[in-house]
């Protein structure tokens, strides 16, 4: 509590708010990537992101160290002027160092230019049909409310595997811990972690044709 105090309410970036800022660049690049692969599925010529502006595509040109480059200044740029946290040239460097680990990953096995893109920052906002989550009651100010819970988020790309199976990869650039417990996220910890079971659900809802969802961090 005392350090969202300093934070956001003195206004004093700390060096852990810029490492989380950091993955956000990350983040942001890795989608850019993503949206130029769709736009090529789509057969664009383009596309048109809040952060990245107009962005011109070709087949050979998102296959170049410099496309990536250039997404990765445009977005750290943005958090720079966005944020009070200053930047260094090492910075700099670690996100591209981050974004390029994502993508040579296993020969490239994540890469979105390697992907058939079904959705990139796939946002869901899905109620929960279900007895037990519904809702009734009245407020101090008398007024009735009901209805039933819902799920939010953000998926951070959906791509095709085949015409039965989809897979969901979420990105992390932080250390592998449960933030909660501080101990390590094992494989068996993963496979009941609660973000992948609600992005599994989602899917289910979203997505339905597809008869198995591969959920990837």
């Amino acid at each position: 509590q005392q350090q969202y105090f300093i934070n956001y309410v003195l206004g004093h970036p700390s060096s852990s708010g810029k490492k989380a800022e950091m993955g956000t660049i990350v983040h942001k690049v890795l989608e850019g990537v993503a949206l130029s692969k769709q736009a090529i599925q789509n057969k664009k010529k383009s596309f048109k992101d809040d952060i990245f502006g107009r962005v011109r595509i070709t087949k050979d040109k998102i296959l170049s160290s410099n496309f990536i480059k250039n997404l990765t200044d445009k977005s750290l740029d943005y958090y720079l002027n966005k944020s009070g946290h200053s930047y260094t040239l090492a910075d700099k460097r670690m996100c591209e160092k981050w974004v390029w680990m994502a993508l040579d990953y296993n020969s490239g096995q994540f890469d979105p230019r390697n992907r058939k893109i079904i959705e990139a920052e796939c946002q869901f906002d899905i109620v929960i049909d279900q007895p037990w989550a519904e809702y009734n009651y009245t407020t101090p100010e008398g007024v009735k409310i009901e209805g039933s819970l819902a799920i939010k988020g953000t998926i951070d790309l959906v791509t095709e595997i085949d015409k039965e199976v989809i897979e969901i990869i979420d990105w992390k650039t932080g250390r592998r811990l449960d933030w909660a417990t501080g101990k390590e996220k094992t494989y068996a910890k993963l496979a009941e972690d609660p973000q992948l079971l609600l992005y599994h659900f989602a899917i289910s809802k979203l997505f339905p044709k597809y008869k198995q969802a591969i959920m990837t961090i």
